[in-house]
């Protein structure tokens, strides 16, 4: 773990500990990718960063055999009670990439995570070292007797670090740096549906880029489609829990109607809808809820009359009136006089 400037590696074989430290300082906060690597050969161990490198002799480490799963970034609270002795710190924060053990290729961890939690934070640190690293410039949040405070004026979904120091007629002693994470904003300029298309008369397929620029991780997206002229409520939505999917399907919509559909994306923090929607007809399925004829009789003909479907679901181009299981009548009209 990197920890104050320093490159941990803690090794525990049966009853032999093994520790190798790097001092790094803040050479590797420059915003630019780091090779770390640890290496285990027989009774040597050894860890580097880019160009920096230490190594111990331990005789008595045995070999290591790896037969549970490899947590990277952090373990879960479950695992952690069993290991105290090795003090882990918080999950890690940032970005990885090219991960790859002696055996094997390079491992795409994506693809291979079968539990994954919290890992998308959703784009690198600054190529501004200033931003990334400060040093010992820390800035003097609160002086008083008070044991709490609130700070605000911070950057959403960034980590800072945080101490005290305690005085008195003695002198000043320093605890050690606690890091915190303030919380995601509410995502900003969510974009307008790329493309939409019609699968059928009651659903359409939609299509959207990733959102630019929003601070914090993606919960969610949700799908709205609303009726062209009608009031500011959606007809149907869907919300999708996979965000990595910039694809989803909406469903409950009526034939031969137009919509304007919106995308929303949601953080921890809230949810923005797109200000712009794109819009959509939804073509012709056929019609439902036909109403039977109705009659006017008389001495030697009858009067057939009926009604529009209750849900023509498009243009009705033709009605066919049936007597006794024969067609009589084929046409656009609603009235027949059956002699």
């Amino acid at each position: 773990e990197l920890k104050s400037g320093i490159l941990n590696i803690f090794l525990k074989t049966g009853i032999v500990f093994t520790q190798v430290d790097v001092w790094l300082g803040l050479s590797y906060c420059d915003g630019k990718w780091n090779k770390v690597t640890v290496n285990k050969e027989g009774s040597v161990v050894s860890a580097s960063m880019n160009e920096l490198r230490e190594q111990t002799l331990e005789p008595r480490v045995q070999q290591l055999q790896v037969n549970s799963p490899v947590y990277i970034g952090g373990i879960p609270p479950e695992i952690q009670n069993f290991y105290k002795e090795l003090g882990l710190e918080q999950g890690f924060g940032g970005c990885m990439k090219d991960v790859k053990f002696t055996r094997g290729a390079v491992v795409n961890l994506a693809s291979v995570s079968s539990s994954a939690v919290r890992v998308n934070l959703d784009g690198c640190l600054s190529t501004d070292s200033a931003v990334n690293c400060r040093g010992n410039d820390s800035i003097l949040v609160y002086r008083g007797k008070e044991q709490s405070v609130y700070e605000s004026g911070l950057q959403p979904f960034t980590e800072y670090l945080y101490r005290v120091v305690a005085s008195n007629e003695g002198g000043s002693v320093s605890s050690g740096w606690t890091h915190v994470r303030t919380r995601e904003s509410v995502p900003q300029n969510v974009p307008t549906p790329s493309r939409v298309h019609s699968i059928n008369g009651y659903s359409i397929e939609v299509t959207w880029d990733k959102p630019a620029g929003v601070i914090g991780v993606i919960e969610k997206y949700i799908l709205k489609a609303y009726e062209e002229d009608g009031p500011n409520v959606p007809i149907t939505s869907a919300e999708l829990a996979d965000t990595s999917m910039l694809t989803g399907i909406l469903t409950g919509l009526h034939p031969f109607t137009n919509y304007a559909v919106t995308l929303t994306a949601c953080t921890l923090a809230g949810c923005t809808e797109s200000l712009h929607a794109l819009n959509i007809s939804t073509p012709q399925e056929a019609p439902e809820d036909v109403q039977p004829p109705t009659a006017i009789s008389f001495p030697t003909f009858l009067l057939m009359s009926w009604s529009p479907p209750k849900t023509p679901n498009g243009i009705i181009t033709q009605y066919t009136l049936y007597m006794n299981g024969v067609p009589i009548y084929f046409g656009n009209g609603t009235k027949y006089v059956v002699k």
